[in-house]
């Protein structure tokens, strides 16, 4: 059975409500809300938010989804092998046909769409590639049913990995809770597939951003099975240590959130190679990363240096970050008193995020408004 069907069943019966009261209140047959609390049917958003209202529980989806997102990180890092279809994971997304023989040529179409979205997210937000890179995405996954050679399903396996693994992204960058954790999971499965340790701890890393604000003790335990992996590459080790210490200072470990902030440092100064997909992790983006985790844990001076640093770097290749680091210095402008400065940064945010559509830099932005009235309220 799965987390979700288990959440719903316990949900319901926690009310005291029957299942056949439940198909009346939401209108969906008897037999079909028994196949879906008992796994055999998938529950849509849909249906999890009809749920809601005939129960009166509030973030009931929220709490599958993250019930649903680690249970898959942690089913598929056990290595247990799950029978759900990988096309099942994009259900109610887009719809392809099936291929032909697949080559190296195919290999390298789904590397390169993998590029051309993450520079489309990075530039404009998830809300702009989430559809298109969706659509990408299906094609993708139908190319590993073809017949093909053992290295170039490994290369596939690999390539659709970090197609998923983007495409995931942009989904929790518009909103898209559901819709992210379900293209997680397939990221990591195929990740796994892929025999690539660096795109497989990349995952796990996204994985964890997508609980680590309500969950950052869950986000942490997740981040720290990736940072085991001695097989990952230096660069993508720093990623790691620096998201470690932004969840680490969630959870009030500042100590061990600047240990992880160290360890990130001398990693990120050593560089490396990396990966073709994972050329997007610049210095800048670890710099934002570390530095967004010395905020996390208190370190307000030194973050509000780096980060006035780091701003002049970030070009419109990066209007997305660039807005987000803006809203993030304004925020501790804020709350170190200096509300005129925080007052005019987020103006120019709100000025940059016109030409971004990213549902999270959006909420920051208000949750930015909110805190510089209070500030401006109590100067008075």
């Amino acid at each position: 059975m799965s987390e979700t069907a288990r959440a719903l069943r316990a949900a319901r019966e926690a009310a005291g409500v029957s299942l056949a009261v439940m198909a009346q209140r939401t209108h969906y047959s008897k037999s079909f809300l028994g196949m879906v609390e008992t796994g055999q049917r998938t529950a849509t958003p849909e249906l999890v938010a009809a749920y809601e209202r005939a129960l009166d529980a509030q973030g009931l989806g929220e709490e599958v989804n993250r019930r649903e997102l680690l249970a898959a990180a942690a089913a598929v890092l056990a290595g247990a092998n799950t029978p759900e279809p990988l096309a099942r994971l994009l259900d109610g997304l887009t719809s392809a046909e099936a291929p032909g023989t697949v080559g190296r040529s195919e290999v390298e179409a789904v590397q390169h769409a993998t590029s051309v979205y993450t520079t489309m997210d990075l530039r404009f937000g998830g809300a702009v590639a989430a559809d298109v890179s969706s659509g990408a995405l299906r094609w993708a996954v139908t190319l590993l049913d073809a017949p093909m050679r053992d290295d170039t399903r490994i290369a596939l396996s690999a390539a659709v990995g970090a197609l998923a693994d983007r495409t995931a992204w942009t989904h929790f960058d518009s909103g898209r809770t559901y819709s992210a954790r379900r293209l997680s999971t397939l990221a990591l499965r195929t990740a796994n597939a892929g025999a690539d340790p660096d795109l497989r701890a990349h995952v796990v890393l996204n994985m964890a951003a997508q609980v680590g604000d309500d969950h950052p003790n869950d986000a942490a335990a997740l981040v720290r099975s990736a940072v085991s992996d001695t097989r990952v590459c230096g660069l993508e080790r720093a990623n790691l240590h620096a998201g470690l210490a932004g969840h680490l200072a969630k959870t009030g470990d500042k100590h061990g959130a600047i240990k992880h902030i160290v360890k990130a440092e001398a990693l990120a100064e050593r560089g490396g190679e990396t990966p073709q997909w994972l050329r997007f992790l610049t210095p800048e983006s670890l710099d934002s990363i570390i530095t967004q985790a010395l905020a996390a844990a208190g370190e307000h001076g030194e973050a509000i240096r780096r980060f006035e640093n780091l701003l002049p770097r970030m070009g419109p290749d990066r209007l997305r970050g660039r807005a987000g680091r803006m809203i993030d210095l304004a925020d501790l402008y804020a709350r170190t008193g200096r509300v005129d400065e925080a007052q005019a940064l987020a103006a120019e945010a709100e000025a940059a995020l016109s030409d971004v559509r990213s549902a999270r830099a959006t909420a920051s932005l208000l949750t930015l408004r909110q805190r510089v009235t209070a500030a401006r309220r109590s100067e008075h």
